[in-house]
């Protein structure tokens, strides 16, 4: 057994002969051998031609730089990671540019920060309520943002049986929008809102001239309307309300230019302009004439211009200069698709190029649903079968979509956000859709964080410039043990694999309620975000009170553990606000480095990483970089925070290099003249030890003139035979000199 110093206490009752293992150790009993080999005992030979050395192996291998940024590989001296651009987004665990070109410009997470302008990482604006507009407890807030016939930039907010309509300019007014009761859906088309209540869909003008007015009846086959949704998408009104989908026009009158009744008793309208008309569309003719007058179904619509209906009466010849007017009957309630499972709920509506897209859920089912126009018509014609265009796995509900310049389809599920792509090559696949992997998880296993989460559904998004916005409650991480509802912002431009595009969190909102409403006002770049309960957050000019950004871990693709030195910063100067230096070990434990103004010299390195992990050797390391503004600071007046530069240097447990010359002779004699060995001996140790080095395995040493013990393998042996040094060593014989490289 050893004494804890790896030193020999007592005595191990052992056979004395050739080791039966690579493990395998000796004791001496009645000769007194110097050291042992795996067993196989041996007297030193040390002399001046045959030195006994002890010396450090070599630990960093020859490296050549094939990084495509200069620099990063190690060649001598420090081991260097750097970055100097943030702008692919977060979402590594590990910042390893092995991985993949894109990981050098990515990160773990982040809040408070904007990070998609190449080079810089500002702070964000803060969010202020409008504390004219009151969300009742329960109360789930609706929301579309636009711009009215005047000009003036304004979002529009529902909640409960309440719409109010808030310009840029600060004003909030109640709108009279024509009903009562709760409002469940809202949209707008650039001139009107649209609103939906249990009772069918009301419109009036954006501008507030007006009251609003009933367009829109739900019909009676669907019983109570408990849901709905509505969006507005070429150049039309889809509605979908509990399990139907319909095609909303609004009721406008027409002039009729001309008329005429072919043989087969098709009456030919034609209209002074363009109609709203589909197939089955039910429309009312006044003061045509017999036998135009009354109430008919569209059968076709040829044209823009043009439609027909089936009548009982004989060909009448064309009429070029008929009067009168046409337009569509107040039971215009037909729908374009009942879904047939009767709990089936509408979610959201978007346009492709060639398709309408609808979303619903019914219990752990959810697809999309592509609605095909026309190619002659521009017309959707009438649905007879589900025609889905994507199906989501099971248990996963889709609760908001929304398209991108015709090719990206953004939806937000329960589980969290994927990145779709729609088919346009115009063959038997055309307008189907193909989604990616979740690049957000707000439910299940999130690998940001290697933790399971348990978050609610992204429930709406919008979109600006090349970003989509969506909305996640209680998921942003503020960095201090709390955290927030507000926003994920995606770069559509920018993707790291196969539909993943860049992403980070954006605005945050004073709370952790379920965000469920987004939309930009107007033309202004603002947002604005509606939170369950507790109000409506508009988009402030000044900046946050903090943000922070957190690497990856670094380890430099190897397990090896290192001693993590000095980080250099940079910032563009002047700088007004401060900056905040942390390391964050793998075990997560934070500690402040240092924290710095526009009056730090930042060329140079900052020390205190190695003694932040009480100097002990670290697999891997990330930082963390806060940022706080100056008290006042206005947007636009950004600090910008430029990249860093880390260095460390590998911290691997030194191997050590034994040469031992060893005397290997036939019979031979220990310090008290005990006589060993017989004819034949020498050439069996040397082949047995020979043996032991071709098997490559670890091996145990032990050197008995200094009682220590060590694990390692036989780098090499080379033999030579000589004449015996003196009369203890006789017969055939020589000194063996062996390398030992230990192992740690």
């Amino acid at each position: 057994m050893t004494d804890g110093f790896i030193h020999i206490a007592e005595p191990v009752v052992d056979s004395i002969g050739l080791p039966s293992t690579a493990g395998s150790t000796y004791v001496n009993t009645s000769n007194n051998y110097d050291c042992a080999i795996s067993g196989l005992p041996f007297f030193l030979g040390i002399s001046r031609e045959h030195p006994y050395k002890r010396e450090t192996a070599q630990y960093r291998k020859q490296q050549i730089d094939q990084q495509k940024e200069p620099g990063e590989q190690t060649l001598t001296g420090w081991w260097l990671r750097s970055q100097s651009s943030f702008h692919y987004g977060a979402g590594i665990r590990y910042e390893e540019p092995v991985e993949g070109e894109t990981v050098g410009y990515r990160f773990n997470k982040s809040a408070g920060v904007d990070v998609f302008n190449i080079g810089r990482v500002t702070l964000l604006p803060d969010v202020t309520q409008n504390s004219n507009i009151t969300v009742g407890s329960g109360v789930t807030p609706l929301m579309v943002g636009g711009t009215d016939a005047a000009g003036v930039n304004l979002y529009l907010t529902a909640t409960g049986s309440t719409l109010q309509r808030t310009t840029s300019a600060g004003a909030t007014t109640t709108l009279t929008w024509g009903g009562s009761g709760t409002i469940l859906a809202l949209a707008q088309d650039g001139q009107n809102y649209y609103v939906l209540n249990a009772t069918g869909i009301y419109k009036g003008p954006l501008t507030n001239a007006t009251n609003g007015t009933l367009i829109f009846t739900n019909p009676s086959f669907l019983g109570t309307v408990t849901t709905g949704v509505m969006g507005w998408v070429k150049q039309r009104l889809i509605a979908g309300i509990n399990n139907a989908l319909f095609e909303v026009n609004s009721v406008n009158s027409y002039n009729v230019a001309s008329t005429y009744i072919d043989g087969a008793f098709n009456a030919n309208i034609t209209t002074a302009s363009a109609h709203n008309f589909v197939t089955g569309s039910e429309v009312t003719l006044a003061s045509v004439g017999s036998p135009y007058n009354g109430t008919f179904t569209v059968t076709s619509v040829p044209s823009q211009t043009q439609f027909t209906f089936f009548i009982n009466n004989a060909a009448v010849s064309n009429n070029a200069s008929a009067t009168g007017t046409v337009q569509l009957a107040s039971n215009n309630n037909l729908p374009i698709y009942v879904h047939p499972n009767a709990s089936w709920k509408w979610t959201a509506v978007c346009e492709g190029p060639n398709n309408i897209y609808v979303s619903g859920y019914a219990g752990s089912y959810s697809s999309i649903f592509r609605l095909a126009l026309d190619t002659t018509t521009g017309n959707i014609p009438l649905l007879t079968r589900s025609l889905e265009a994507a199906i989501m796995p099971t248990g996963e509900q889709i609760y908001c979509m929304g398209a991108y310049l015709g090719k990206f389809i953004v939806l937000g599920t329960n589980k969290g956000i994927r990145i779709g792509t729609i088919d346009t090559s115009g063959f038997v696949s055309n307008g189907y859709i193909t989604y990616g992997p979740l690049i957000v998880v707000t439910n299940g296993y999130d690998p940001v964080s290697a933790t399971v989460l348990n978050g609610l559904p992204c429930r709406n998004l919008t979109f600006n410039d090349r970003f989509a916005y969506v909305t996640v409650s209680n998921y942003i991480d503020n960095g201090d043990g709390t955290y927030s509802s507000g926003l994920i912002k995606i770069d559509l431009s920018r993707d790291f694999g196969t539909l993943q595009m860049g992403w980070a969190t954006h605005l945050r909102v004073p709370s952790t309620a379920e965000a469920t409403a987004v939309c930009v006002m107007g033309q202004t770049n603002q947002l604005v975000i509606g939170v369950k309960g507790t109000g409506v957050y508009q988009q402030a000019n000044t900046l946050v009170s903090s943000g922070y950004l957190q690497t990856g871990q670094i380890r430099y693709f190897t397990l090896e553990d290192k001693h993590f030195e000095l980080v250099k910063m940079r910032e563009t100067l002047p700088m007004l606000g401060t900056l905040k230096l942390s390391s964050v070990l793998a075990t997560g434990e934070v500690t402040d480095i240092i924290t710095v103004n526009g009056s730090f010299d930042f060329t140079q390195d900052v020390s205190g990483l190695n003694a932040a992990a009480n100097n002990i050797p670290q697999e891997s390391v990330a930082l963390k970089f806060t940022f706080y503004p100056e008290s006042g600071q206005l947007v636009g007046q950004e600090d910008s925070f430029n990249g860093y530069q880390l260095k460390a240097l590998p911290a691997v447990r030194r191997e050590r290099i034994y040469t031992l010359p060893l005397m290997c002779y036939d019979f031979e004699e220990d310090r008290y003249n005990m006589v060993t060995g017989y004819e034949g001996a020498a050439i069996e140790r040397l082949s047995a030890l020979e043996t032991i080095e071709s098997n490559g395995d670890v091996v145990i040493l032990q050197d008995f003139t200094n009682n220590e013990t060590v694990r390692g393998v036989i780098e090499s042996i080379s033999f030579t035979r000589e004449a015996p040094s003196d009369r203890r060593f006789q017969g055939f014989g020589g000194v063996i000199n062996l390398q030992f490289r230990t192992v740690v």
